[in-house]
């Protein structure tokens, strides 16, 4: 029954947090201008403009509608929760901020790994593998060669099209002509070696 507990408590904290972080959400998704595989474009806030996050007090957070089955599940989760060896309520809190941010970063590798190419993941797989970064000309050759692979992806597509998902997702930095991994990028590889996702890839 413990093992169950964990997963029962990602997802109640996670719709707890989309909840919560919606309206700041929407307001970010109205300021788009453009959106598509190399990124998301935001047009910024006119001058003098300051953004608003709106405070939500338990009471508003707990009237927020919400459906019946995470209704029944918060049940679940409060009946099996008392199982835990936690002291107080600060080491409660913790744990649930570990949970949710376990489960977040968890979401965010399975998006990723449904939209890069196979020619991005083939970089963050030499940039893993070296023990120094690689230069922009390294680079560009295995985009070339993507480019010669699946000219119908890739043969309008610049190699700054092609590094600007890696950059805006965290994969990879770019400082001049350098390329390295980041740890994210790092986390994803891992991610998907124990999520059974580091198959060959399209594109």
């Amino acid at each position: 029954m413990d093992s169950l507990i964990w997963p029962l408590v990602v997802v109640i904290i996670s719709i707890a947090a989309i909840i919560i972080l919606r309206p700041a959400f929407m307001h970010l998704v109205d300021r788009i201008s453009k959106a598509g595989k190399n990124g998301i474009t935001f047009e910024r806030p006119q001058e003098g403009e300051s953004p608003q996050q709106p405070v939500f007090s338990f009471v508003d957070l707990m009237k927020l509608p919400i459906t019946a089955s995470v209704l029944e599940r918060e049940k679940a989760i409060e009946k099996n929760f008392q199982s835990f060896d936690l002291k107080d309520e600060t080491e409660k809190v913790s744990a649930l901020i570990r949970a949710l941010a376990f489960s977040r970063i968890e979401a965010e590798f399975n998006n990723i790994s449904h939209v890069i190419f196979g020619s991005q993941l083939n970089l963050l797989v030499q940039l893993s593998g070296t023990p120094h970064c690689l230069t922009l000309l390294q680079v560009e050759s295995l985009f070339k060669l993507a480019q010669n692979n699946y000219p119908a992806i890739h043969a309008n597509r610049t190699l700054n099209d092609w590094l600007n998902y890696l950059l805006v997702t965290n994969l990879i930095t770019q400082s001049n002509d350098v390329i390295d991994i980041t740890q994210y990028g790092k986390d994803f590889l891992k991610y998907l070696v124990d999520a059974r996702l580091a198959y060959e890839r399209h594109g």
